[in-house]
């Protein structure tokens, strides 16, 4: 028969075998623990029994003499179980007053310790049990007597017996209990390794939808693993999606631009003398496809997260303040207004100060942008519910619900704003910022307007 060494390999396998050498070892040293409590409780308590009859027969002797004693220990003897207990009375002289031991050296036993004497150095009236090996002997002085008793160690023996028969079987039970155990988690464990590398394997050949199966209400490692796989794969999912619409839309978005500027430079190419202007508007051409390229480069900068190394406290209502100060000259000469409303608590954020600077005024720069003279606009910090939030909000066209979830794509711009310049990356810029910070964006309807809040829940707010 051939055999499967592979199996000896799986993570199933090495478990059960792992559990088995456990249970194993806890088995002997189990066992080796209840030897030894057990052999030292049964002396104990065979001795403690030895000084109580000495203790007895000496109250008899000091009570009512020596006959009484010699009564007491032969009382003893007869109500012996097959010589499990012998006993021996000796006078002054060294003579045998009562007792059922025949012979034996009465010099082996001496002082006050209890000692061992095997069965064969005593000889005894009557048989003995056939499960003794000897006798745990101890003397003591009684008056002018000396009075030997000994109790056999078959007790133990038999307990000791009985309870390596309990462990062994205990034993067998628990090491099949943990072959089982080892085989089942691990069969579970290996499937749902399994589950994780097909998967990945699903995710490496393109199906990047692929996910790992969990369970509602699981919270072992495998699940947490499994979890932040899922997680992991659903960003990666997002990351390329937003590659794939970043591509999209450069080539759409872009390609306008450039046959514009082929033309003028065709032109140029066929004149004589070439025309100034039209080289002029060649060079805005140019610098309007750089100034995009550089844009979608620094989204891509804070996409990467890089700066959240370089954070630190900052304080957005001076952050509000000084976007405020460069934005309100522009305001008033598009007859707009714009206003500014500190929060009542200073509201500091752990962030980056230059990015926090270019949100607030791609914010007020877009609405500036989009909302016709008359229009105010304004900027709010507030700290009051235990987050900081920076708000700027306007009563002018407002954008459509169907745009809200739009407006933060690159070169996303709604139908109202075509006509106006630009390149729709700043509030996506907006959106990158803020999830740099871990900060939440929201968008509603100011009645009229737009309304735009960032609100940077869980930052230290002061």
């Amino acid at each position: 028969m051939k055999i499967p060494w592979s199996g000896f390999r799986s993570t199933s396998t090495k478990l059960s075998l792992q559990f088995a050498l456990l249970y194993s070892v806890l088995v002997a040293l189990m066992f080796l623990g209840a030897y030894r409590l057990s052999i030292y409780e049964i002396r104990d308590r065979t001795f403690d029994r030895m000084r109580a009859d000495a203790e007895t027969l000496t109250g008899v002797y000091a009570n009512h003499g020596a006959d009484r004693l010699t009564e007491h220990v032969k009382a003893l003897q007869t109500v012996n179980f097959e010589n499990s207990r012998i006993f021996l009375l000796l006078d002054q002289n060294d003579r045998t007053v009562s007792g059922n031991i025949l012979e034996m050296d009465p010099a082996a036993v001496t002082g006050d310790d209890v000692q061992f004497i095997p069965v064969n150095d005593i000889e005894i009236d009557g048989d003995h049990e056939d499960e003794v090996n000897g006798y745990w002997l101890a003397q003591t002085r009684i008056g002018p007597f000396q009075f030997i008793q000994g109790t056999g160690d078959h007790v133990g023996s038999e307990v000791v017996e009985a309870l390596a028969v309990a462990l062994v079987i205990g034993s067998v039970m628990a090491i099949a209990a943990g072959l089982l155990a080892g085989v089942w988690v691990g069969k579970i464990t290996e499937k749902r390794i399994v589950d994780i590398s097909n998967t990945l394997d699903r995710v490496s050949t393109g199906d990047l939808q692929a996910r790992i199966p969990t369970s509602d209400g699981a919270s072992d490692d495998l699940s947490r693993v499994s979890e932040s796989v899922n997680a992991t794969l659903g960003r990666l999912e997002t990351l390329l999606e937003t590659q794939q619409q970043i591509s999209s839309d450069i080539a759409h978005d872009l390609r306008t631009p450039l046959q514009r500027l082929r033309q003028r430079l065709e032109r140029l190419q066929s004149q004589t003398q070439p025309d100034p202007s039209e080289a002029g508007a060649s060079l805005v051409e140019v610098e309007d496809i750089i100034t995009t390229f550089n844009a979608l480069l620094r989204i891509a900068q804070v996409e990467a997260g890089d700066q959240r190394a370089r954070f630190e406290k900052v304080d957005l209502d001076t952050v509000a303040e000084t976007v405020f100060e460069a934005f309100e000259p522009s305001a008033e000469n598009q007859s707009q207004t714009l206003r500014l409303t500190r929060s009542p608590s200073t509201a500091m954020v752990l962030g980056d100060r230059a990015l926090l600077l270019q949100l607030a005024s791609n914010l007020i720069e877009n609405a500036l942008r989009h909302c016709p003279e008359g229009t105010t606009i304004d900027v709010t910090v507030d700290a009051s519910d235990g987050h900081a939030t920076l708000t700027v909000s306007d009563n002018g066209p407002g954008i459509p619900i169907e745009d809200c979830e739009r407006v933060f794509r690159r070169f996303y711009r709604g139908d109202k704003s075509r006509s106006s310049a630009g390149h729709g990356l700043g509030l996506a810029m907006v959106s990158a910022i803020a999830t740099l910070h871990e900060a939440e964006v929201s968008l509603s309807d100011n009645e009229p307007g737009l309304t735009v809040g960032i609100t940077f829940r869980g930052l230290k707010v002061d």
